[in-house]
């Protein structure tokens, strides 16, 4: 074979070969933007479930004679989705967010706070489990009080 003929074969496999590797790239950014915006998705799922859990769990709990067993399972589905929202605010993820870039510029604090959501929510959980209905108010307004701090900092409002 000439050596221009090589050269050509060379010239041509490594044309291929990048072209392989931009292909790659560009599948992988496409899978990783897709990620993202489920981790979003996810969080606002989440954050919509909390609350209407936590004004159920409220009501539930000033009756007189609370049911029991459906106070288990909201504050069990509660519990679980603010448990979720730990792993959900991964860097990069603002994209179609409310949450303002100080999650991301402050996060150790940011996680903190969720954090003492959380510690508050599993507070509340435990007494439920006890059936230890004023121990589980006082948790719950704890986690209220977090949740509605957290957002005057950390959600935007457009």
């Amino acid at each position: 074979m000439s050596v221009s003929k090589r050269v050509n074969t060379i010239i041509s496999a490594l044309s291929l070969t990048l072209s392989l590797a931009i292909t790659s790239v560009a599948a992988s950014d496409n899978v990783l933007t897709v990620s993202l915006i489920q981790d979003v998705e996810q969080r606002q799922t989440a954050f919509s479930e909390i609350d209407k859990q936590q004004k159920q769990i409220n009501k539930a709990l000033g009756d007189s004679a609370p049911d029991w067993q459906q106070l288990e399972v909201l504050s069990a589905a509660l519990t679980a989705n603010s448990a979720l929202l730990q792993q959900l605010f991964v860097p990069e993820s603002q994209l179609n967010s409310k949450a303002k870039d100080k999650v991301w510029d402050d996060n150790m604090k940011f996680k903190a706070a969720l954090t003492k959501m959380d510690s508050n929510f599993i507070k509340m959980d435990n007494a439920i489990k006890q059936q230890d209905k004023d121990t589980a108010k006082a948790a719950l307004k704890q986690a209220n009080s977090t949740c509605r701090n957290c957002h005057r900092q950390y959600r935007s409002r457009w």
